[in-house]
């Protein structure tokens, strides 16, 4: 029988990287989580629907805001031309 939570050895295994990249993920909130006092909570649910969107395309929300963004940024270095 599966429990609710999955632990951060299993994440490590599953990802293929080590505990202090999991614990990163975790406390930035990449990873869904419950902070209880110094415990990371990891409900199993949660976890494997994250890893299942791994690897998907940005929602077009986010899409357009980074496009913006560079539109922004790429508007801001070039200079109107010189008048001779």
């Amino acid at each position: 029988m599966l429990r609710t939570t999955i632990t951060v050895p299993e994440i490590c295994e599953r990802l293929g990287i080590c505990e202090e990249s999991v614990y990163d993920m975790l406390r930035t909130r990449q990873i869904p989580n419950i902070r209880y006092g110094r415990r990371f909570i990891i409900s199993r649910a949660a976890y494997e629907r994250w890893e299942a969107s791994i690897g998907e395309t940005t929602p077009p929300a986010a899409a357009v805001k980074s496009t913006d963004a560079a539109i922004t940024a790429a508007s801001r270095n070039t200079r109107p031309p010189k008048a001779a």
